[in-house]
Order: structure tokens, then C-alpha cells, then sequence
């Protein structure tokens, strides 16, 4: 799942296993995200169906590194700093949610 600024989200790909889903998603990138969202991206979540599937609910596995190219290829420098400044950035918005009370964060 990507979260888009100020909060948006787009479904990159879906996959059996954890390991489909982190080996498709850099090659969804360029083909599902259009070149105009691609600069609101913050983050790429990783999710899982957790539950029966007719009453269950999405849950957080972790965050990917958000590709800097239409083709989805990034550095492995670039994805040390993206996954630090991504998770960072939502613990951020996560809390301040909270702290309001009115809003509730949906990943």
C-alpha cells in the first residue's frame, strides 16, 4: 500500500507471501503509481489480511523503500535513509492523530 501526502493511498500489488509482494512491488511501482503522485509518495506499507477473510482486517507488517525511478529501482543507501525518514515521518502523524482524539489514522 502506498501513502500518499497529506492522506491518500493507492494498492501496488497483492500477493500470496510477504516475499511475492516485496519482489513485485519496485516493478508495480512504475506500471500502478502515475508520474504526478509519485512525488506525494511517504511511505510503502507492507500489509497483511489478518482474520477470517470475510471479516478480517488489514495489519502493518512493515515499511519498503519507496523506489525513486518510474522503473522502481533504488540504491541500497537510498533505502536505508527512505525506510528511516518514511517510519519516522508516519510515527509522527501517527501520534499527533492520537493526541487529537477526533481523528483516527488508517493504514
Amino acid at each position: 500500500m502506498a501513502c500518499l501526502a497529506p492522506n491518500g493511498e493507492r494498492l501496488l500489488c497483492v500477493g500470496e507471501s510477504s516475499s511475492q509482494v516485496r519482489a513485485a512491488y519496485a516493478g508495480a511501482w512504475g506500471e500502478v503509481i502515475r508520474d504526478e503522485d509519485r512525488p506525494t509518495v511517504r511511505a510503502i506499507s507492507l500489509q497483511r489480511w489478518a482474520g477470517q477473510f470475510w471479516s478480517g482486517q488489514w495489519e502493518h507488517q512493515m515499511y519498503l523503500t519507496v523506489p525513486t525511478t518510474r522503473s522502481g529501482k533504488a540504491t541500497s543507501s537510498e533505502a536505508v535513509d527512505a525506510d528511516a525518514d518514511a517510519e519516522a515521518e508516519l510515527d509522527e502523524e501517527t501520534a499527533e492523530t492520537t493526541n487529537n482524539g477526533s481523528k483516527t489514522k488508517k493504514k
